[in-house]
C-alpha cells in the first residue's frame, strides 16, 4: 500500500511538470516558472521557450487581447525562431481561409478577427 501511495505521488508531480504552470491570463505575460531543486542551463532555455511558444498559441487564439501581437513578435524577430513562428501563422492563415471560403454566406467573425491578426503578425515580422 505504501508504494502504491508513493507512486501516485509520483505520476501526480511528473504531471505537474509536464503540465507546467498553465495558460496566461493574459496574453504576452510569462507565468513563473514552477519552483523546482535545480535546473540547468539548458532546461531553462528550454522553458523559457516554451513560454513563448504558449504566449503564441494564446495570442492566436485570442487576437483581441492587448499583448497579442507583442507575443507573436518578440519570439518572431528572433533568428533562430523566425521560420518557426513564420510557418506556424502562415499554416494558420492558410487553415483560416479554407474555413472562410468554404463559409462564404455566413464566414465566422472570430475566423475574419484572427485572418486579419494573422496578416498582421506575418507582416511584423517579416518587415522588420
Amino acid at each position: 500500500m505504501k508504494n502504491c501511495v508513493y507512486g501516485f505521488v509520483t505520476v501526480l508531480i511528473c504531471l505537474q511538470v509536464w503540465a507546467g504552470p498553465g495558460d496566461c491570463e493574459a496574453v504576452g505575460t510569462e507565468p513563473a516558472p514552477p519552483p523546482t531543486l535545480s535546473r540547468s542551463a539548458a532546461d531553462q532555455t528550454a522553458l523559457e521557450l516554451g513560454y513563448k511558444v504558449q504566449a503564441i498559441r494564446l495570442a492566436i487564439e485570442n487576437p483581441a487581447a492587448p499583448g497579442a501581437l507583442k507575443a507573436v513578435t518578440s519570439l518572431g524577430l528572433e533568428q533562430p525562431y523566425y521560420v518557426m513562428v513564420r510557418g506556424w501563422l502562415a499554416h494558420q492563415l492558410q487553415a483560416d481561409l479554407s474555413l472562410l471560403d468554404a463559409a462564404k454566406s455566413a464566414p465566422p467573425e472570430p475566423v475574419k478577427a484572427r485572418v486579419d491578426f494573422l496578416r498582421k503578425a506575418i507582416r511584423a515580422i517579416d518587415l522588420e
